[in-house]
């Protein structure tokens, strides 16, 4: 009976999400191949794959030994042409900008905002077009050279004097248990279609290590799988010296040919990513090989931290040996290698319900500086369960070791239960360094009645986002301001929401055309069109609360707000396509500085025939010629000061558009923990360093298993522990 409820199951999610049942074949692949696709698939032998140049391709001897995905012949060439040809379409662009906003300053009153827009464009065009001539110099994009040729003068850093991450205490073993307010993920593809969903950051974002990261505690570049590196002279070039103990979590070493392997498939048209060719292309002029240890990243401009601002990804080479027109049905339940120490264990994969990661066996981390105490538990699993009631009674019952609290309701009535007062569960406040999740109201300008500005701003003022945050979130949450929150100078603290207000609303509907109203105070046009907006968002009952109020308030400025709930997979690809009207969600940032490109540049808005652009991350659909060269002249500012300017214009310019209403969010996160989950307790951390949003993302707890036995027992026996919150300031604070 039971099997036969898991095949219903899995037919019902396979419907739901679109996908073919030939792809979840375990044993067989679409292709008719054993083993062709599924979790348990394993790729080819190195020496299987085809040699990665022709013999006419004058490239080092180190190269002429690398295998690569077929496909890949020729690749080096295409590349530098498509480089050649985007430097070319760029300058062209930039010509006109710069053009057309010196035309626009003679023709401003001087002074004016006009005049000193246009004088930004003018001048950000400029440096644009000073760099792609540097680029259009510097000849072809990538490129592969001896160890020997290293430039002799290279200073290398290695960053080795931080304070150390975790607790010497720290026990290996034991399995976390957490669960998933989200839908099952229709794909395992860290990139290409649906691969941008909210699990993705649990399976690869958050466990891949980068070439340099930010430490946690002091915000200093630490090494990652790079073990030095050094930045030229002018700061625009930074070489990564790969630690050649690294391995994916396959096994395969992570040397500079998986790099330009990266390179293939995430901008290749079968991967259908747009993301990733503006990325290479747009903000790096070269990319030098050298040998098969070093890689040389040339940035568009000199940066601040140059170093973390030059990583690139890396994909593991054998992995995508199949890699093909059919590689979102081909790899599509096929766990990435990553060179993190958790990989996703496919004995654990339970489609639409679980998904379990394992330890790699003799990590590369385990003994490294920085890693040696992180990554403790053995194995973590991932249940998907969508009702907030069940998620609590499990964890109250213990079958869940670890549930957020951040809902006030829960915070402070749902957990006044007996394992709380018996101390078998703790309460954990935790106040942190973060950039803030961009959370509110984004508007689609692509699409009535958002295309029109005036509506947008009178959105601004109908919802009542204070009145949500005083009663259902006990005023323990703040309103955001900036789009951009928690960036520290990079973030213009003078911007702040728009308040409610009911006459301001009327008065900007009105302008708009809204000026008829119904017996149900509801505006509307002359023609008969209503003022109502349809809000979309994944499901979750805390946000059906908050629509409760927010439309009522909604309805006294003449609007009419719905809310449509859907799966997290169809929410965020209707967001994608750009299929909604208002949503409520947010993206996740991580420091150092905001990178507002990827989510406001007008190339990401509109393709060329003037349509809104499938795929991308613009959903809002903005297009504003002023803020791209304020963008612009953000991610060429040389140094600290300048960056600081620039990122506080971008988000001046964001807030003047009105494309996004601020929604709350905290300073802190909140969580209940059985009292066997452990974290460090030294000189530097009394528990957890506090730039990370959630402490569980450093992975640096552990699973006490002794403890979990005695608390097991105590509670059998109704014996109690002390009742205990802790509460985690920030560095310096008490």
């Amino acid at each position: 009976m039971k099997m036969i409820e898991d095949r219903v199951f899995l037919r019902r999610w396979l419907a739901a999400t679109g996908l073919c049942l030939c792809a979840l074949a375990a044993g067989t692949g679409c292709d008719g191949r054993s083993s062709a696709d599924g979790p348990n698939w394993q790729p080819p032998a190195d020496a299987d794959m085809p040699a990665a140049f022709e013999d006419a391709e004058q490239v080092p001897a180190f190269a002429r030994k690398w295998t690569m995905p077929k496909g890949f012949v020729g690749f080096t060439q295409r590349w530098n042409k498509r480089n050649e040809d985007y430097v070319q379409k760029a300058s062209a662009t930039h010509r006109t900008e710069c053009l057309a906003s010196f035309a626009r300053r003679l023709g401003s009153c001087p002074r004016s905002a006009n005049a000193e827009s246009s004088q930004v464009g003018s001048r950000s065009a400029m440096q644009k077009l000073l760099s792609l001539a540097e680029r259009r110099r510097m000849g072809d994009y990538l490129v592969y050279r001896e160890a020997a040729d290293l430039p002799r003068e290279l200073k290398w850093q290695t960053a080795d004097n931080q304070p150390e991450l975790g607790s010497p205490q720290a026990r290996k073993g034991g399995t976390l248990r957490l669960a998933l307010q989200r839908s099952f993920p229709g794909t395992l593809c860290p990139f290409g279609p649906n691969s941008n969903n909210s699990t993705r950051r649990y399976l690869y974002d958050d466990i891949d290590m980068p070439l340099v990261r930010i430490h946690p505690g002091t915000g200093e570049l630490i090494p990652g799988t790079a073990d030095k590196w050094a930045v030229s002279e002018d700061k625009r070039t930074v070489y990564f010296h790969l630690d050649e103990k690294v391995r994916f979590t396959n096994g395969a070493p992570l040397t500079t040919r998986d790099f330009i392997t990266s390179l293939y498939v995430r901008t290749s048209e079968f991967s259908a990513e747009p993301f990733y060719g503006d990325f290479y292309l747009s903000r790096f002029s070269r990319i030098t090989v050298y040998g098969n240890n070093v890689i040389a990243v040339t940035l568009q401009e000199p940066r601040p931290a140059a170093p973390y601002y030059a990583v690139i990804p890396a994909c593991c080479t054998r992995f995508y040996a199949e890699f093909g027109p059919d590689y979102p049905t081909r790899y599509l339940w096929r766990p990435a290698p990553t060179t993190g120490a958790y990989r996703v264990d496919p004995g654990g994969l339970r489609m639409g319900r679980q998904i379990t990661l394992e330890r790699v066996p003799d990590w590369w981390g385990h003994s490294r500086r920085y890693t040696r105490y992180s990554c403790n538990v053995e194995r973590l699993v991932y249940s998907f369960i969508s009702e907030t009631s069940k998620v609590r009674e499990l964890f109250r019952v213990g079958q869940i070791d670890v549930l957020s609290g951040r809902d006030a309701d829960f915070w402070y009535e749902g957990l006044e239960i007996k394992p709380v007062h018996r101390g078998y569960i703790q309460r954990v406040h935790f106040s942190n360094i973060w950039p803030r999740n961009s959370f509110g109201f984004h508007l689609n300008c692509s699409r009535p009645p958002f295309d029109n500005k005036d509506v947008r701003m009178g959105m601004q003022h109908a919802l009542n986002i204070q009145e949500v945050i005083n009663t259902i979130f006990r005023g323990d949450y703040v309103r955001m301001g900036s789009y951009f929150m928690g960036f520290g100078p990079y973030t213009n603290d003078k911007i702040k929401a728009r308040p409610y207000s009911p006459e301001k609303a009327r008065e900007y509907f009105a302008r708009a055309g809204y000026t008829e109203e119904g017996g149900d105070g509801i505006l509307s046009r002359p023609d008969g069109t209503r003022l109502q907006v349809v809000v979309s968002s994944r499901i979750d009952p805390l946000y059906a609360n908050c629509m409760n109020l927010l439309r009522e308030d909604a309805a006294a400025c003449g609007l009419d707000l719905r809310l449509e709930q859907m799966d997290d997979t169809v929410f965020f690809s209707r967001l994608r396509e750009k299929n909604y009207t208002a949503g409520i969600f947010s993206w996740g940032f991580s420091p150092i500085m905001p990178d507002p490109s990827l989510f406001f540049l007008s190339r990401y808005a509109y393709d060329a025939e003037g349509e809104p652009l499938k795929g991308s991350s613009n959903v809002t659909a903005t297009a504003s010629p002023e803020l791209d060269a304020a963008i612009l002249a953000s991610q060429s500012a040389a140094d600290k000061a300048a960056a600081i300017a620039a990122h506080h214009r971008v988000q001046e310019l964001i807030h003047e558009e009105a494309c996004w209403v601020p929604g709350w969010t905290t300073s802190y996160w909140r969580f209940a923990q059985w009292r066997w989950l452990r974290w460090p307790d030294t000189q530097e951390y009394r528990f957890c360093p506090p730039r990370y949003f959630d402490p569980l993302d450093s992975h640096l707890y552990w699973i006490d298993e002794e403890e979990q036995q005695r608390t097991l027992r105590a509670r059998a026996r109704n014996e109690v522990f002390p009742e205990l919150e802790i509460d985690v300031p920030l560095p310096g604070k008490k």
